[in-house]
């Protein structure tokens, strides 16, 4: 039983975090202030007033902030985990080696080739990028699949006028999926903390991500068909396209500074990246080290000229900067979120309000509920804070523990739109998108999967109702 002054302090505190969700929130969408400045200033602000109410020191402030950005030590274990700085070095190098690698005409012939294939037809793009996102994402990793994808992609959308929101919106949702496998982090953590083997579990999850991804297939088209509309595209007339109007697409690519590309050095660009590639996907090295020395590489082979090499960095450090920044900056949120004890209030209090009167019928409520903490809190502080705990009370009602962390697990279908994953604000910000309005635009189009997830796992028995 939590005493009556905890479980008061446990209030105030989970009071106290939805309101800076909310401010955060509120404040982007209306671009009162910047992701950066969001993500830094307003945790701040409501850190502040949490020592306050815990009564802890306004230096632990900083302390959190420091923990969020860099590194925590646990003083039982001695166990160190590292905050967002490792994929914020990860982002910096790589927007610039990819950045890089646009400018010296690398994905030229990609682009063109997909022109060609296209022949104007949005929703052929629109299917490749999904097909595309869904083969990468394979590989676990969330900022290795946005950084190719988007390059991969991004001027083929601004050549063809998609919107580029359709572009975030694609990439994301089958990663979203696809990082239930089983070397995924929220597969990993939900076994972790609710001690289910990662087989069995991937085992009942797997019958729910097909289907989602089918309907994340057929997002696509959607949306390829609804771009066809807006761009009065007519399949049927694609044929007319004359040889001068290909011909003006194609050189919008080849034509676009073409005093910075290098095709006598396409094949050492391309064995380049794609040993960069294939050392990241086997973790050989930590990214930022790959791309880092990758960058330094590229530059001096293609440019040769230190002053030429000064003035591309100068030109490509604004790309690379914004979203390391908010990286970092989502650092302070994350930090806040935690060392202040708001997300161990947040996680309590959701636990609290789940009836145990629904006995068997708690899974799916459970699954439902929890899925905006899910998408707001930090991985951890969500399975080993909430999911953990919610675990030992649905035994009481005869859920197995598996049957438990499948009902945690449903809320992934809306993580890939978190404030805590350091990614996609590079994603956002290659896409030219105000990150809430990325959110809403995902929810609007992607929101069925969540329920796709409890039908599935329904009839599969895999969560009881």
């Amino acid at each position: 039983m939590i005493s009556y002054f905890l479980w008061e302090l446990v209030c105030m505190l989970t009071i106290l975090a939805l309101l800076m969700i909310i401010v955060f929130i509120v404040l982007l969408s209306k671009n009162k202030l910047s992701v950066f400045g969001a993500l830094t200033i307003v945790p701040f602000v409501f850190g502040a007033i949490a020592t306050f109410v815990t009564g802890a020191s306004f230096l632990d402030l900083f302390e959190w902030i420091k923990e969020g950005i860099l590194f925590s030590v646990d003083e039982e274990t001695g166990k160190v985990s590292t905050g967002v700085i490792s994929p914020a070095i990860v982002i910096l190098f790589a927007v610039l080696y990819f950045g890089l690698m646009l400018n010296v005409g690398l994905f030229d012939p990609l682009c063109e080739f997909f022109i060609k294939k296209a022949k104007g037809d949005p929703l052929k793009v629109t299917m490749a990028t999904v097909l595309t996102a869904t083969v990468v994402t394979m590989n676990g990793d969330t900022t290795t699949t946005i950084i190719i994808c988007v390059a991969a992609f991004l001027q083929l959308y601004k050549q063809m006028n998609i919107k580029l929101i359709y572009l975030a919106i694609i990439i994301v949702t089958p990663i979203g999926i696809f990082n239930q496998l089983p070397w995924g982090g929220p597969t990993i953590a939900a076994s972790t903390a609710m001690g289910v083997s990662i087989s069995e579990l991937f085992a009942d999850l797997l019958p729910g991500m097909i289907v989602a991804e089918v309907f994340a297939i057929f997002m696509a088209y959607f949306i390829g068909i609804k771009e066809r509309k807006r761009l009065n595209f007519d399949p049927k007339t694609a044929k007319d396209i004359s040889p001068e109007q290909m011909e003006s697409m194609l050189n919008a690519i080849r034509l676009k500074d073409p005093e910075l590309k290098r095709p006598k050095l396409y094949a050492f660009n391309l064995i380049l990246t794609l040993a960069i590639l294939v050392m990241l996907v086997m973790d050989v090295a930590h990214g930022g080290v790959l791309f880092g020395i990758g960058a330094a590489i590229a530059l001096t082979v293609n440019y040769k000229s230190a002053s030429l090499i000064n003035e591309r960095i100068d030109d490509l450090a604004a790309d690379a900067l914004a979203p390391a920044l908010a990286t970092l900056a989502a650092g302070v949120f994350s930090g806040v979120l935690t060392g202040s004890g708001m997300s161990t209030a947040l996680a309590t209090s959701i636990t609290a309000i789940i009836p145990e009167s629904l006995g068997t019928n708690m899974a799916p409520i459970y699954a439902l509920i929890a899925a905006p903490a899910i998408t707001f809190l930090p991985q951890d502080a969500f399975y080993f804070g909430i999911a953990g705990v919610m675990s030992d009370v649905m035994g009481q009602y005869g859920i197995s523990a598996s049957e438990a962390a499948v009902a945690s697990m449903v809320g992934q279908a809306f993580r890939l739109i978190s404030p805590v994953i350091p990614a996609l604000y590079m994603l956002v910000d290659s896409t030219e998108t105000n990150f809430v309005n990325f959110q809403i635009k995902y929810v609007i189009y992607a929101w069925p999967i969540i329920f796709i997830y409890l039908a599935v796992y329904t009839l599969t028995g895999a969560l009881p109702i």
